[in-house]
C-alpha cells in the first residue's frame, strides 16, 4: 500500500513565534504511561481552518485516540497539542494560545500523554518536524462503499499552496503561526477512515522511524467507534481549566442561586472514578443557546425568529416554574434586547461577558459550563456548541429529558427534537 500524507488549510499571515509568558509550566507528561517503548514519538496536528472551537474538540478526542491505540501496541507516542487561536468564529483574532487556558492538562494526561507545543519545541530543541502529512479525501470519491484505506497522492488543492519547500530544502507552512517551526518531509496523503486508520498510516514503515510526526487536517478522520468507552473517556478527560470553573462556579452563585451542593452536581476530582447517574438536578434557571449569525443563513429554515424564541422560552419557564434564564448567543446585541423586550418583565436574562479578563474561547466555555448546570437546556440544531454541552451535561448525570432539547422554528413548533446519545462507562 503506497503512503498517504497530508496538508493542512491555513491561513497566509505568519507571526512571530509567541514568548513563553512568566506564568507559562512545563507540561508534566508520564511518557510511559500503558508503554513499554524507551523511545518518545510525539504526534502534531491541525484542523482546517475554517473548523470552529467545538468541531475543534471533537477531533481532539480522534486523535487522542489515535494515540490510545498507538500507545496500546507498545509505542511511546505522546500527543503535541495544538496551539489555539485565528478561529473562524472567534472576535478577536488571537494566535498561539495554550491549551491550560481551557482545559485541565492533568486530566487531559488521564487518558494519554499530552503536552504543549511550546514544551514540545524546548523537548525537541527547536529541531525541524521530521514529517507532515497532509490528509485529504479521495480525489474520485468514495467509490461504490467505504472502505477504510489510505494511499499517497499528488497533493490536491488547497494542500498544494499551505506548505512551500525552501531552498535550504525544509518545509514552511503555517505552524500555528510559529515563524521559526520548519519540517524535513513533507507528503500528501489520501486517507478514509478512522482513529485506527490513521494508526495504521503512523506505524506504516515509510513513518515508522519518525519520532515527529504532524498530521494536518486531522478533521478528515472520523471516530472510530461514536459514543462508545474510549469516546467518552477521551471527552470526560476534557475537564475545563480550574480558572475558568471557579470563574463559572461565582457567577452562578451570585447571580443564579446556584451551586453544586444544591443541584448534586457535585464531581469527583478524577473522572477515572466517575460513576453512572441521573441525579443532578442543576441551578433554578433555564440555559438555552442561541445560535444566530451564521446559522441564519446556513440553518435558517431551523431556527426561529427572534419572538419566536422568546415565546419558546417564556411557555419553558412557566412550565418549569422558572423566572432566571443563562443566555449563550453569538447574537449581535441589538438582537439579544430584542430578545428581552418580547420576554414578560418576570424574566431575568443573565449572560457572561467578561471581556476584559477572558478570550473568546474562555468564554464559550464559561457559557457551556453555565448552560449544562442549568435545571433545564435547550439548544440549537445541529449546533456542535449546543451539543458540547449536552455532552457536559450527560457527565454530570442530568435526566435525558432536561438536555436533549431544541427551538423549533416558528412553523413547526413540534420539531424533531435532537439524537440522544448518552453516556458510556463500560464495554457491554
Amino acid at each position: 500500500m503506497h503512503l498517504p500524507f497530508l496538508l493542512l488549510v491555513l491561513g497566509s499571515s505568519v507571526a512571530l513565534r509567541s514568548k513563553v509568558d512568566q506564568h507559562h509550566k512545563v507540561s508534566h507528561v508520564d511518557s510511559n504511561k500503558y508503554s513499554i517503548a524507551a523511545e518518545k514519538k510525539f504526534l502534531l496536528y491541525d484542523v482546517n481552518f475554517g473548523e470552529g472551537f467545538n468541531l475543534r474538540r471533537d477531533v481532539y478526542m480522534r486523535v487522542a485516540n489515535t494515540v490510545r491505540l498507538l500507545r496500546e501496541s507498545g509505542e511511546n507516542w505522546i500527543l503535541v497539542l495544538p496551539p489555539w487561536g485565528r478561529l473562524h468564529h472567534w472576535q478577536r483574532m488571537q494566535v498561539a494560545l495554550s491549551w491550560r487556558l481551557f482545559f485541565d492538562l492533568e486530566s487531559l494526561n488521564r487518558f494519554i500523554p499530552v503536552m504543549e507545543f511550546e514544551d514540545f519545541l524546548d523537548e525537541s530543541e527547536n529541531r525541524p518536524i521530521d514529517q507532515v502529512i497532509y490528509l485529504q479525501h479521495y480525489e474520485e470519491g468514495w467509490g461504490t462503499e467505504y472502505v477504510r484505506k489510505f494511499d499517497e497522492r499528488r497533493c490536491l488543492p488547497p494542500a498544494d499552496s499551505h506548505y512551500r519547500k525552501e531552498n535550504d530544502s525544509k518545509w514552511r507552512g503555517w505552524f500555528y503561526s510559529y515563524e521559526d517551526v520548519q519540517a524535513s518531509n513533507f507528503k500528501c496523503v489520501s486517507i478514509q477512515g478512522d482513529s485506527g486508520t490513521l494508526k495504521d498510516l503512523l506505524t506504516h514503515s515509510n513513518f515508522s522511524s519518525m519520532t515527529s510526526v504532524m498530521v494536518d487536517r486531522a478533521e478528515t478522520i472520523l471516530h472510530e467507534n461514536f459514543g462508545d468507552v474510549n469516546y467518552w473517556k477521551a471527552r470526560r478527560s476534557m475537564r475545563y481549566s480550574k480558572d475558568l470553573v471557579e470563574a463559572a462556579n461565582v457567577f452562578r452563585d451570585k447571580y443564579l442561586d446556584s451551586d453544586d451542593e444544591n443541584d448534586d452536581t457535585e464531581m469527583v476530582a478524577d473522572w477515572r472514578k466517575e460513576r453512572a447517574k441521573r441525579t443532578a438536578k442543576g441551578g433554578p434557571y433555564l440555559g438555552i443557546h442561541w445560535r444566530r449569525r451564521d446559522f441564519l443563513y446556513a440553518r435558517h429554515d431551523q431556527l426561529p425568529s427572534i419572538k419566536g424564541t422568546a415565546e419558546i422560552l417564556e411557555k419553558l419557564c412557566e412550565k418549569l416554574k422558572l423566572n432566571r434564564i443563562y443566555l449563550a448567543t453569538d447574537a449581535p446585541e441589538e438582537e439579544v434586547n430584542e430578545l428581552k423586550s418580547y420576554l414578560g418583565k418576570e424574566l431575568q436574562v443573565f449572560r457572561f461577558t467578561d471581556t476584559q479578563k477572558y478570550n473568546d474561547g474562555q468564554i464559550a466555555i464559561i457559557d457551556q459550563y453555565l448552560c449544562a448546570h442549568s435545571a433545564h437546556f435547550i439548544g440549537s440544531y445541529e449546533s456542535t456548541f449546543t451539543f458540547r454541552i449536552q455532552e457536559d451535561r450527560e457527565i454530570l448525570g442530568f435526566p435525558i429529558s432536561s438536555t436533549f432539547n431544541r427551538l423549533c422554528p416558528d412553523n413547526i413548533p413540534d420539531c424533531e427534537q435532537p439524537p440522544k446519545w448518552k453516556i458510556v462507562y463500560k464495554y457491554f
